[in-house]
């Protein structure tokens, strides 16, 4: 659990596909926002984080129902500890749709992490396009933070396009940096500093 969980601070930006291509005009009809994640959500975290098409780009994977309940121990303890909060995207009917937050958050340095995924029957409306500025704001506002950061590997042009356009800058990529499925993964360094 310790070194999943090393893997989960360390970076979890990802929405692989559609989320911020071109064919994206936004699906007028689901209206995102953001609520606690709950116990109950744990078959659809499970859903969306044991799909190869999430986790292409994605931290960390799950095989069962079992390793999957660490995430949401793993969302708890960052309230707990206020190291991080993450947020269920939810439709104007309550569904899940993803989620996103702020983790590996440092006080001493007002900066954390954020990160970022969504089922893949969501991707394309631009959805993370509309609750990235809430949490960006609640980032700045609730949490204090002064700086984020967000890692992408650099074959996840979708995240970083979302990224860009809430504001956030390339700063450069880290070259090599994860061994992830047998293979180096380099990642782009993405960070947006408050009133900058």
């Amino acid at each position: 659990p310790h070194q999943l969980r090393e893997h989960r601070r360390r970076r979890h930006a990802g929405v692989p596909g559609g989320e911020g291509t071109a064919g994206d005009r936004g699906d007028h009809r689901v209206i995102p926002s953001l609520h606690p994640i709950r116990s109950s959500d744990l078959g659809v975290v499970f859903r969306g984080l044991s799909d190869p098409r999430v986790t292409h780009h994605y931290g960390v994977h799950f095989n069962s129902l079992e390793e999957a309940r660490t995430q949401l121990d793993w969302f708890a303890d960052l309230e707990r500890t206020g190291s991080g909060r993450w947020w269920a995207i939810r439709d104007g009917e309550g569904e899940f749709l993803g989620a996103i937050g702020i983790n590996g958050i440092v006080r001493e340095h007002q900066r954390g992490e954020l990160g970022f995924w969504l089922l893949p029957e969501h991707w394309g409306q631009g959805i993370m396009a509309r609750v990235l500025p809430v949490v960006i704001d609640r980032a700045f506002r609730e949490l204090g933070l002064h700086r984020m950061v967000a890692e992408v590997e650099t074959e996840n042009a979708a995240s970083a396009r979302v990224l860009q356009r809430a504001g956030f800058t390339r700063e450069g990529v880290l070259h090599d940096h994860e061994w992830k499925n047998g293979r180096w993964v380099s990642l782009e360094v993405w960070a947006l500093v408050q009133g900058a």
